[in-house]
């Protein structure tokens, strides 16, 4: 095997953990001795161990911890992403590496954490231990899109999410939706579901819709083990709702609810009214949110809260599904915003990905690179 193969392993690694390691970033780590894998783990959940250190029991684990010593001392070590050099939940593994006297580190990309950034480098290139950076870079960093913007823009990941007809419309005029979408469309959905900490809507949509924002996947669909538990997205109103009847599959389950607005409530068990000043106050209540430990929030709102993120630019990524049917003029158009006056000032996406669910289409969009 060659480097980019070993390090392709880890990646692979990294994303067993995508449900459950948030805010953390995903993490692989592979340790190979004559070109043969001896040791490898990921990081499989907030709060607790990193890839590296699963990877050195997993080494021991193989081999009998007297062995492992062994092996390791010499040894090379892929990870995607570098060591972390501070401790906070766990300690440093760019000091277990150094003790465990491994001779070379790939590593796929710097921590953008500017507490660590090239930091837990330096502690192993000062202990001797050759380094080598940038090893399949692009593939690392788009592995860790969340974890990069949480660091670089101080603000969770945002997805915005529409399902349209293919004349762009996302309800009748009545107000009707359901559905417009397929079922495999709105089984994706979920997924992308599980994979965020906070899904949020405006509040005419969760007044009209009564959506219940949850997950609605078996552990099975999850690629979850028995006792895993699915981790429920925290639900997020833009605007000021109140708990009320024609809201209640919101306000269910004691599940935890976060309001921003500009009007002030009263709080109430798990739900948490943020009130701000601004009239424009959306990348304040996101930094907001960041600070609860919301890395990342799919925004399934209607029209006027999809028009808001991207007039703000505040979003990283735009998922449209597409469904072979059209609902004409009248019927509520997904998107108002203002015309360019010249095409070359319009806003342009990068498509990076099209999926096919019977006869609907989705296709994901990239709003920027890192």
């Amino acid at each position: 095997m060659k480097d980019l193969d070993f390090m392709a392993r880890a990646i692979e690694l990294a994303k067993r953990g995508r449900l459950k390691t948030q805010p953390n970033p995903m993490v692989g780590c592979v340790i190979v001795k004559n070109n043969k894998i001896i040791g490898e783990g990921w990081h499989k959940a907030y709060g607790e161990a990193h890839a590296e250190i699963n990877a050195i029991k997993n080494c021991k684990k193989r081999f009998g911890a007297k062995k492992a010593l062994k092996l390791i001392a010499g040894s090379d070590v892929y990870v995607n992403l570098e060591p972390c050099s501070i401790k906070q939940n766990t300690p440093p593994c760019s000091n277990a590496l150094i003790k465990y006297q491994i001779k070379r580190l790939f590593c796929g990309t710097l921590d953008p954490n500017p507490k660590i950034n090239g930091r837990g480098i330096k502690l192993l290139k000062k202990a001797e231990v050759k380094t080598s950076v940038g090893l399949l870079q692009d593939k690392c960093k788009d592995l860790n899109r969340i974890f990069f913007t949480n660091q670089k823009q101080s603000r969770p990941y945002i997805i915005l999410k529409i399902a349209q007809s293919i004349d762009g419309k996302i309800a009748l005029k009545s107000g009707e939706s359901n559905w417009i979408s397929n079922t495999k469309s709105r089984r994706d959905s979920h997924h992308i579901r599980s994979r965020v900490k906070g899904v949020l809507v405006g509040r005419r949509t969760a007044e009209q819709d009564n959506p219940s924002l949850t997950v609605r996947l078996t552990k099975k669909e999850l690629g979850l083990s028995k006792n895993d538990v699915i981790d429920q997205p925290v639900k997020i109103i833009l605007g000021n709702l109140k708990k009320s009847k024609k809201v209640n599959k919101i306000f269910s389950n004691n599940s935890k609810i976060i309001v921003g607005s500009r009007l002030s409530a009263r709080q109430s068990e798990n739900v948490e009214y943020l009130k701000y000043k601004q009239r424009n106050f959306l990348k304040e209540f996101l930094q907001d949110l960041l600070v609860r430990d919301i890395s990342s929030i799919l925004v399934e709102g209607g029209q006027k809260t999809l028009d808001a993120f991207i007039v703000n630019n505040l979003f990283d990524e735009l998922i449209l599904y597409t469904a072979p049917l059209f609902l004409g003029k009248g019927s509520k158009e997904a998107l108002t915003l203002i015309a360019p006056d010249t095409i070359s000032k319009s806003k342009k996406l990068k498509m990076v990905k099209v999926e096919r669910f019977k006869d609907d289409i989705k296709t994901t969009y990239y709003n920027g690179n890192f």
